[in-house]
């Protein structure tokens, strides 16, 4: 009893499947029919020579942008990396500069009197 209403239940839905997947078939070749005509149109009215150049022109400023963005992030790397190193040696720097300021002032002013 139980096995017949499973197998109904699965024939009915692979039936109702079947056909959702025909309609949305069908829309989809109208769909591609329609699209593929339009670039067919485009592409004769464009013609194949400035076809290529626009096909060059993208390929370049996509590949352009690739290239810049890389090399802004490889120049930020740098640029902070060159910063940590400086701030390491300017933290220790700036300590001993701080006492020798503080030296030469103490020198300068016990002289002045």
């Amino acid at each position: 009893m139980k096995m017949k209403t499973v197998k109904t239940t699965f024939y009915t839905l692979g039936d109702r499947t079947s056909d959702l997947a025909r309609t949305i078939g069908d829309e989809t070749v109208d769909l591609a029919r329609r699209f593929g005509d339009g670039t067919m149109t485009l592409a004769k009215r464009v013609g194949p020579k400035r076809g290529l150049i626009g096909l060059a022109t993208a390929v370049a400023v996509i590949g352009g942008s690739i290239m810049l963005v890389r090399y802004l992030k490889a120049r930020n790397a740098q640029q902070d990396g060159a910063r940590d190193e400086h701030d390491e040696h300017a933290g220790a720097s700036s300590f001993a500069n701080k006492r020798a300021r503080a030296r030469n002032a103490a020198e300068s002013h016990i002289s002045h009197q």
